[in-house]
């Protein structure tokens, strides 16, 4: 089993077949497996806990042993990487407690079932509850809506902030500052987020990974392939195999 959630600054996965070799990448990473302890090294550390965040640009290594794990990858520039990063304290990872965990784990369990928006909603809901992080609500900007608009009906293969801020009729670099201020993540590590999520859908509605890369705008398939190593911490073909994929923003 392997479902990916798609969200605007993170994306993750629920599976019980991941193998990830000792690694790093940019992205902050979230580990939680509510039947056992996780089977988890951290710069060379074993971590005795069932939910683990690991700070990004450190080593680590991960494999689930058959076991139900949701894991996440999270922009650090995004509110709640920042957040996170904050909590972390420029430590290699943060472990939560087990008294934090209880319907975090419940909700993980729900979503083995039900693959749906609703089930990953409340898991993200208790998440940050658990960790004491506050949602807040923001009213975007015509420009910022119009700009997710493009890229929700997008089929273009230029996804430079230079070509979106012409048809917007404004600077680039007011585009990329109303985007952060309104959205918590860099534009430009969104658009590489929007073309990832791009190519996933098409390989998973049955495009070669070739075709799909060159298709959402990658130079390359192969850098296609060193983007979803670099921000995901797997090899392509891993993360796509036998996979369900749902966009839950």
């Amino acid at each position: 089993m392997n479902h990916i959630y798609w969200d605007v600054d993170k994306i993750s996965m629920l599976t019980d077949r991941m193998n990830a070799a000792n690694h790093s990448h940019g992205m902050i990473q979230f580990f939680l497996c509510p039947e056992d302890k996780l089977n988890i090294k951290v710069s060379n550390k074993s971590i005795e806990a069932r939910a683990v965040f690991v700070n990004a640009n450190i080593m680590h290594s991960f494999k689930t042993d058959g076991k139900i794990c949701f894991t996440s990858v999270i922009e650090p520039a995004s509110s709640i990487g920042i957040s996170l990063s904050q909590l972390m304290n420029e430590n290699d990872y943060y472990a939560l407690k087990d008294e934090k965990i209880k319907e975090i784990n419940e909700n993980v369990i729900n979503m083995v079932d039900d693959f749906t928006k609703e089930p990953y909603f409340k898991l993200m809901e208790s998440l940050s509850k658990g960790l004491g992080l506050k949602g807040t609500e923001v009213i975007l900007d015509d420009r910022v809506l119009e700009l997710l608009g493009m890229l929700e009906h997008c089929t273009c293969h230029d996804h430079s902030i230079d070509t979106y801020a012409d048809k917007l009729c404004i600077s680039s670099s007011r585009l990329s500052h109303i985007f952060v201020e309104e959205i918590g993540i860099p534009l430009k590590k969104y658009l590489i987020l929007h073309q990832l999520e791009r190519a996933f859908s098409l390989i998973l509605q049955g495009s070669r990974i070739t075709d799909a890369a060159l298709e959402a705008g990658f130079d390359t398939p192969s850098h296609f392939a060193s983007t979803v190593k670099r921000l995901m911490g797997l090899p392509a073909r891993n993360t796509i195999k036998d996979s369900g994929f749902l966009k839950v923003y």
